[in-house]
Order: structure tokens, then C-alpha cells, then sequence
């Protein structure tokens, strides 16, 4: 039972080391807004498609970056952690160029 513990505490040690020190990626795509351009949400929401992938972007806590972009598109680089939540993939903003 002790191994199993020391075992089990271990593995979960590391975890949280690892996803603490996650290194930022970098990504460029297009930047739409989830509800008024992609009709994916019912609230404003930035999100980044890259190739055939969709990232909804967080930027402080905020679902609307600083740079948000309601109707159309724009190109984007963004660089930030990557995490997945409910069958979806989210970028954590530390920094974002719209061009």
C-alpha cells in the first residue's frame, strides 16, 4: 500500500511539473470571431484556424482578446499554451500580432 501511495504520488508530482512549465508554441492562421463569423458559439469568441485545426484563443482570463475580431477575418500570429478542454482545443495568449 505504501509503494502504491509513494507510486501514485510520484507520477503525480511530475504531471504537475510538466504542465506547469509547458513550453508557448507559435501559430499563424486566420483569427474569426466563433459566434458572429463561424456561428460555432453564442457569445463572442476568438479563435485561430490553422490548417484544419480550430484553437479557441484566451487572452487574461477573457475569451475576447485585445485584439478581437468580430466580422471577417484577419491573419494572426499567436503564441501561447495549448490546452484541451471539452473535446476542444484552446491556445492561452501570452502574445498576438493581427496584421
Amino acid at each position: 500500500m505504501k509503494t502504491l501511495f509513494t507510486t501514485l504520488f510520484g507520477a503525480l508530482f511530475v504531471f504537475a511539473i510538466s504542465t506547469a512549465f509547458a513550453e508557448d508554441k507559435s501559430f499563424e492562421g486566420e483569427m474569426a470571431c466563433a459566434k458572429c463569423k463561424l456561428k460555432q458559439a453564442d457569445s463572442c469568441q476568438d479563435t485561430l484556424k490553422v490548417g484544419d485545426t480550430l484553437y479557441y484563443l484566451e487572452e487574461g482570463g477573457s475569451q475576447k482578446t485585445s485584439e478581437h475580431v468580430c466580422s471577417g477575418t484577419a491573419k494572426a500570429k499567436v503564441s501561447g499554451k495549448v490546452e484541451e478542454r471539452d473535446g476542444k482545443k484552446f491556445i492561452v495568449v501570452s502574445k498576438i500580432e493581427v496584421e
